[in-house]
């Protein structure tokens, strides 16, 4: 498997790892996302994996998009060059367990959803920040949040940006464990070891039933995202709010 530096692979005991390799905030763009789908779809097809582990190097899980790189904000296609590799991530079968040892913030937040379990402990935060940027949740965001935690607790996360702390996240089910950060990598493999240990046709036909038509959904959605997207991101609030989290200050929205 070729493997590029910002993604460190191994396969052991029937348990994938995949390590995002972009330290300390482990940006994410359309190559990175397209790069931990294709070994999703690879280990579809190996018998020698059955479940995977989606972990970061460095401070954060995963900060979101860098903005202050990205052609995101000069009118990249979002749909065709990012969302569409997004969508790859929910169409494979293996369980997923993501371990969110720092930030989980905008985008981040929408990897770390497409994982089926999260553990976590009291030093990561949890953000849908998109509001803060005067812009529109994506990543299929829309489903996946309130899939998890209800549409009441989604819709405080997303309607404030409020940013909550490792222990809220358990306390509200958005991460399924909560242990020492010392701990993250031993528990994520008990999970696993776990899953390992049950028949995989069976493992695969639960998890096939219970996603049935997630997918086709977030696709749907995530083509309204996309399009408020395209909408947003030419106000100057958005550049406003963009300028702000570069800069860390406070933004001055005046909806235009």
């Amino acid at each position: 498997m070729d493997n590029s530096r910002q993604i460190i692979f191994s396969l052991t005991n029937y348990t994938a790892y995949i390590k995002i390799n972009r330290p300390p905030h482990n940006f994410f763009d359309a190559n990175l996302i397209s790069n931990i789908a294709d070994i999703f779809e690879e280990m579809d097809n190996e018998k020698q994996c059955r479940s995977i582990i989606l972990y970061s190097e460095g401070k954060n899980f995963c900060a979101g998009a860098d903005f202050s790189k990205s052609n995101f904000i000069k009118g990249e296609n979002i749909y065709e060059n990012l969302y569409k590799q997004a969508l790859r991530l929910f169409r494979t079968n293996k369980p997923i367990i993501a371990i969110i040892q720092g930030a989980a913030i905008g985008g981040g937040l929408g990897v770390a959803l497409s994982a089926d379990f999260r553990v976590t402990c009291k030093e990561a935060r949890f953000s849908a920040n998109f509001g803060k940027l005067g812009f529109h949740q994506g990543f299929g965001t829309t489903i996946t949040l309130p899939r998890v935690i209800g549409n009441q607790k989604a819709k405080l996360m997303l309607l404030t940006s409020k940013r909550i702390s490792g222990d809220e996240a358990y306390n509200i089910g958005l991460a399924d464990h909560l242990v020492e950060y010392s701990e993250l990598m031993s528990k994520a493999q008990e999970l696993s070891n776990e899953i390992n240990s049950s028949g995989p046709l069976g493992i695969k036909a639960i998890r096939k039933t219970l996603y049935k038509g997630l997918a086709d959904e977030i696709e749907k959605i995530v083509k309204l995202e996309a399009k408020e997207q395209n909408i947003l991101r030419n106000t100057k609030d958005f550049k406003e709010g963009i300028n702000a989290s570069i800069n860390r200050r406070k933004p001055i929205f005046k909806e235009e």
